[in-house]
């Protein structure tokens, strides 16, 4: 089976869009350990991404940051769309809200408002 025709992918997609972190992480872990190709880094660096936005709703900015540093630097090469999933915007929204909360932490202020990017699968 083709990886874009996985549909745990879009079903981890689904989940990312609805807010379901956790899912969506643990649904993209599910094919990242059986994937041992070029795309593992992209599944691992999303899995990461959302792993990054569950710590940002459980009030764990930091580990949110770090989540979403390493997610970014995985996902950057497969860019801008890949198995079908536009990761250019993607990553755009992530680095906003990256950069949002790290002046947040340094001002010991509340962050702006984050903008949560969705997955968006082009056919």
């Amino acid at each position: 089976m083709e990886a874009q025709d996985d549909p745990r992918l879009q079903k981890g997609i689904d989940e990312f869009n609805q807010g379901l972190f956790f899912e969506c992480h643990e649904t993209l872990e599910e094919i990242w350990q059986e994937d041992h190709g070029e795309d593992r880094l992209f599944y691992q660096g999303i899995i990461q991404i959302a792993a990054g936005y569950f710590k940002w709703q459980q009030g764990v900015p930091a580990g949110a940051l770090k989540l979403w540093r390493t997610g970014l630097e995985k996902i950057a090469p497969y860019g801008p769309i890949h198995l079908g999933v536009a990761v250019g915007p993607f990553a755009e929204t992530v680095k906003a809200n990256l950069q949002k909360l790290e002046a947040a932490q340094q001002t010991g202020g509340e962050p702006a408002p984050l903008d949560i990017p969705t997955l968006c699968r082009l056919s």
